[in-house]
């Protein structure tokens, strides 16, 4: 008779039990009603919408826009001055040249190892040279000469190519970074340059507004045929620079058909205080147009648009990919209208409104604000991306046509001689803006969701 050992029987302890049995179920998640999340936001559209409506109708009831008509009186052939032209297709070469470069960045910084955080770094270090840049560089237009300074511009650019073909590294893509961020601050230089040649052809603001669109025009352009024009004739990132030499080497055929402005009314309009007092380094840097409310008005109303921008922009890319899962396809057809947009707004719209409100640049402005402030929520929430659309267009011709009255009435305030470094001062102001925004965009999102980015982008 076999022995027959019992089966013992495996009871698990409570120990054992615990360990494997699933974890509880976490806690429903409490949504807040719709109201609640909706509600900073619904605010900001009722306070900076509302407000931007009523001071229009305040100000359309003083009178009427007398002087529109004096635009009439200007010599007609103002807004066709050569200049303007050789400028603006200089402008169209120059940022073709740095566009066909975008379709291949990322790859080459993935093949260099250039993570998130070098990407970041990269950008920050363009800011702050541009932030430094883009008001010596003004500056010195004014003290040395517009045609000069693009030059300049377009050496550093052709500088900055020279060192990603000869460096192979990660170090020399941060060292290709500096000379273009530094010195090539052309688009600036550009607008005080057109504004020289509209003021010596005897022209109006609306002729300044419309110099300064075929400019913004031609630059909305390029952003659209630099990448066409890549991935049509290149497949990789060093053709992408020779064909980008090429390209700012052919820019700079137009710079040699500028004409130079006249010089004379520096003695005209800057006062007989003689060269001392303007003299070296502290003439360079007196920049006296900033001592202006109007000028430091305009300023104040530049970094609150970059930052609403640069706020929006990273909460803006996290939604509409949630949304719609936008792929690369999506975001090229989508940029390509936003740059068709601008780019029309500058050309065609720019201009009319310009001349239409007259002297009441102040209600052109609100109007604007008004126009982004309201679409954005809307753009932000929709679940149509025909929705979208609809709202981004309105919402980029009020951006163009709102830089270019900023810089039309930036050319009203300050003096030629002074008005390339408040051109350059006010890009300084815009990178500010380009440095902390979406940092701050990021932060208000991550404690409170969109609504509290959004609340900030349309009051700012």
């Amino acid at each position: 008779m076999c022995d027959m050992k019992p089966t013992k029987s495996y009871s698990p302890g409570p120990s054992s039990s615990a360990a494997a049995a699933p974890p509880p179920p976490p806690p429903p998640l409490v949504q807040s009603p719709l109201w609640g999340r909706l509600a900073p936001a619904l605010l900001a559209v009722l306070v900076c919408w509302l407000l931007p409506a009523l001071l229009y109708l305040r100000f359309a009831r003083e009178g009427t826009a007398t002087s529109a008509g004096a635009g009439s009186a200007a010599r007609a052939g103002a807004g066709r001055h050569r200049g303007v032209l050789y400028g603006s297709l200089s402008s169209f070469l120059s940022v073709t040249a740095m566009a066909v470069m975008f379709p291949f960045m990322q790859v080459r910084r993935d093949a260099l190892g250039c993570d998130a955080l070098c990407q970041g770094g990269q950008t920050s270090l363009r800011s702050a040279l541009t932030l430094v840049g883009a008001a010596v560089i003004g500056r010195a237009s004014d003290r040395v000469g517009r045609v000069p300074m693009l030059w300049v511009g377009t050496a550093a650019s052709l500088a900055s190519i020279v060192i990603s073909l000869c460096s192979d590294s990660l170090t020399g893509m941060w060292l290709a970074v500096v000379p273009a961020a530094l010195l090539n601050q052309n688009f600036s230089v550009c607008k005080a340059l057109f504004s020289d040649y509209i003021d010596e052809a005897g022209g109006t603001d609306a002729d300044k507004a419309g110099a300064v669109g075929k400019l913004g025009m031609a630059v909305g352009f390029s952003f659209m045929v630099g990448p066409i024009l890549a991935s049509a004739l290149i497949s990789d990132y060093r053709r992408a620079l020779l064909l980008s030499a090429a390209i700012t080497a052919a820019s700079s055929v137009f710079l040699l058909l500028l004409p130079t402005p006249s010089r004379l009314s520096r003695q005209q309009r800057g006062g007989g205080g003689g060269g001392s007092s303007s003299a070296g380094l502290t003439g360079f840097l007196s920049l006296p147009v900033l001592k202006l409310r109007g000028a430091q008005l305009l300023m104040l109303v530049r970094l609150k648009m970059a930052l609403a921008f640069h706020m929006f922009a990273p909460v803006w890319q996290v939604s509409i990919r949630a949304r719609f899962d936008f792929g690369p396809r999506d975001h090229a057809q989508f940029m390509g209208l936003v740059g068709l947009t601008y780019a029309l707004s500058q050309g065609f719209i720019a201009k009319p409104l310009v001349r239409s409100f007259g002297d009441k640049v102040s209600r052109l402005l609100l109007l604007c604000i008004l126009v982004l402030g309201g679409a954005r929520p809307l753009a932000l929430y929709t679940q149509s991306v025909g929705v979208v659309y609809a709202c981004y267009v309105p919402m980029v011709i009020a951006l163009g046509v709102m830089n270019t009255a900023i810089t039309t009435a930036a050319s009203r305030l300050a003096q030629k001689e002074q008005l390339g470094g408040f051109y350059g001062v006010m890009e300084s102001v815009e990178n500010v803006a380009g440095m902390v925004g979406p940092a701050l965009g990021g932060l208000l999102a991550r404690g409170d969701g969109f609504p509290a980015t959004l609340a900030a982008v349309v009051c700012f």
